[in-house]
């Protein structure tokens, strides 16, 4: 009776120790799985932000200058009007987001912003819309800026006199819709104050006095 029990005991004893074994043995590796998978993660996690990685840039330039009969002659239109809208800025890709983790600013890949400017007149060269669109490059998409220094700056309410002109730039000309750029750059939007007067960063003249250089 005794040896009975002892065995029994024995064999419940090994049993034990071998349950033992095994949870210990599989808590090690429930462990360095678990380690795996977290470092996976925290290398996946890593991909994710490196792959948007925010791109900063400032572009300036010497422009050529153009004096008043020339940004006339060099525009196909000019208005006089008031700023009614500055939309976000966009890529100039087809869904006006980053086109890639590797890409970097450049003549093909650039932001530009539109605004809409509500017109009071047409002083060369009517159109029928009573609102015109114009494009100029440079703004902030999520965490990627481009600022260019050369280009106009514009604010909602601001009554302006702008020389435009179809835009040409290779990155932005074909998006739609119909739209302008500044004739000249920042040389061809003048901000239109109430005693009459026309200012641009490097000039203050009178308005009538502009006025009179323009031709159809």
């Amino acid at each position: 009776m005794t040896m009975r029990n002892n065995t029994k005991y024995g064999i419940l004893l090994i049993g034990a120790i071998s349950l033992l074994t095994l949870a210990v043995l599989g808590l090690s590796n429930f462990s360095d799985g678990s380690a795996k998978l977290a470092n996976n993660h925290s290398q996946d996690s890593a991909k994710l932000v490196n792959n948007d990685k925010p791109l900063y840039a400032e572009v300036s330039g010497s422009l050529i200058g153009f004096n008043h009969t020339e940004l006339n002659n060099r525009s196909d239109t000019i208005v006089i009007g008031t700023v009614k809208e500055i939309l976000p800025p966009k890529w100039n890709t087809v869904d006006g987001k980053k086109s890639g983790e590797d890409v970097k600013f450049s003549i093909r890949n650039t932001i530009y912003t539109d605004i809409i400017i509500s017109v009071d007149e047409y002083v060369k060269n009517p159109l029928a819309s009573n609102e015109v669109r114009v494009r100029v490059e440079g703004g902030t998409v999520r965490n990627d800026t481009l600022v260019v220094e050369y280009e106009p700056k514009f604010q909602p309410g601001e009554k302006v006199l702008l020389y435009l002109m179809k835009d040409d730039n290779p990155g932005t000309k074909d998006i739609d819709p119909e739209h302008f750029i500044v004739t000249g750059a920042l040389q061809g939007k003048f901000t239109l104050t109430d005693d009459g007067k026309a200012i641009r960063p490097d000039e203050t003249v009178n308005k009538d006095e502009l006025l009179s250089t323009i031709k159809e």
